[in-house]
């Protein structure tokens, strides 16, 4: 494996040197490096404007309240949180720390890249990602003013909230690096797979299969009516006709050199479905985004073209819909089950309805924050 990193469209996981890196990055790529001195280039005197420092303080308690509430997320050592806009980078030490988020940081000059906690740089783009390297965890995020520099928007959330959304997807991925992510890291090792394998390889291998696509929509489709469902007997026979048509899939297509995809998909619906469901869960949630379900589902749930987000989150939905309750302790703690797993053993045993996170009671017209 090489040492270098390759930034690439998306939010999508990527293998490095060893690690893996859960990464978004919008609009923009570069290639992380090592540095010699994570302080080199670095000088005082830099303020960032004070819309980005409220959105860092907004996006540092939101952390913070999804942590502790949605994925109950308890790192085993302290998480450093680095953001930066086109000229400064602010470094909070214990992001996940009960301090005041309005105080964050310290403040250093960068140059055309940004240095990083693990000896890595980045390019000055719209970007978002969480690493675990060694016994540094850290997350990076550039601020609202480069997303939108770079033409990033979302109409239906504002881009602000949409982007507190992103921080927490990536940062769920930290407590997921030591079980989902060791476990790719073995699938990958295990089958020669080159560096650029990824959460996104399975879609840019079937993309361009009508048949392998329209099974993958319809899939989302029964999985999102069956999360909405009044009915708990009409969400399980809807979750039962999209697994049945994934298990066909599966068959079918995930053979001969392909059939190391059987595993894969699991683990990466599982890791990428989660972190979307904790950023829906925050986007609904009453004190934090404060959006309706008829708002986020078409802003946020429908709105990734990259399948690993869509089914992924929408087979959480479902089965949130039917058994919810081992759903936190196994995909942000333990990491044994799969979605595929959990999914099976909700509609294996009859149990008590895990109704949804509440809704906060905004009007679904609402638009831009």
């Amino acid at each position: 494996m090489s040492d270098g990193t390759t930034w690439s469209k998306n939010t999508r996981w990527l293998r490095s040197g060893g690690a893996l890196l859960a990464a978004c990055a919008l609009n923009a790529s570069g290639q992380a490096s090592q540095v010699s001195d994570g302080n080199a280039n670095v000088a005082p005197a830099c303020e960032l404007a004070p819309s980005d420092r409220q959105w860092i303080a907004r996006g540092l308690d939101a952390w913070r309240y999804a942590s502790a509430n949605i994925t109950k997320f308890k790192p085993s050592r302290s998480v450093k949180g680095v953001f930066f806009d086109t000229n400064c980078t602010v470094i909070v030490d214990d992001a996940l720390g009960t301090g005041v988020a309005t105080e964050v940081g310290d403040t250093r000059r960068h140059g055309d890249t940004v240095p990083l906690p693990d000896g890595t740089k980045v390019p000055v783009a719209p970007l978002s990602f969480a690493r675990a390297s060694g016994a540094t965890l850290y997350f990076a995020m550039s601020t609202p003013s480069v997303w939108r520099r770079s033409g990033v928007t979302n109409p239906g959330l504002g881009l602000e909230t949409m982007m507190v959304a992103v921080l927490i997807h990536e940062s769920s991925h930290l407590a997921q690096a030591d079980t989902y992510g060791r476990r790719i890291e073995r699938l990958a090792v295990r089958n020669r797979l080159p560096e650029s394998f990824n959460d996104d390889s399975l879609q840019e291998r079937f993309e361009g299969n009508q048949a392998f696509s329209a099974s993958v929509r319809a899939e989302t489709k029964l999985l999102l009516s069956a999360a909405e469902a009044r009915e708990t007997a009409t969400a399980r026979r809807l979750i039962r006709r999209a697994i049945d048509m994934m298990r066909s899939r599966s068959r079918h297509y995930f053979v001969g050199r392909d059939a190391y995809y059987r595993e894969a998909e699991d683990v990466w619906l599982t890791m990428e479905g989660s972190a979307q469901w904790a950023a829906f869960h925050w986007i609904v949630d009453p004190r934090g985004g404060a959006f309706t379900r008829q708002v986020a589902i078409p802003n946020f749930a429908k709105r990734s073209k990259w399948w690993s987000q869509n089914e992924g989150l929408a087979l959480f939905l479902a089965l949130e819909r039917i058994d919810g309750q081992r759903l936190r302790d196994s995909v942000f703690g333990r990491g044994d089950l799969t979605i595929g797993q959990l999914i099976e053993r909700g509609l294996s045993t009859p149990s008590k309805i895990a109704k949804p996170l509440p809704d906060a009671g905004r009007p679904a017209s609402v638009g831009a924050r």
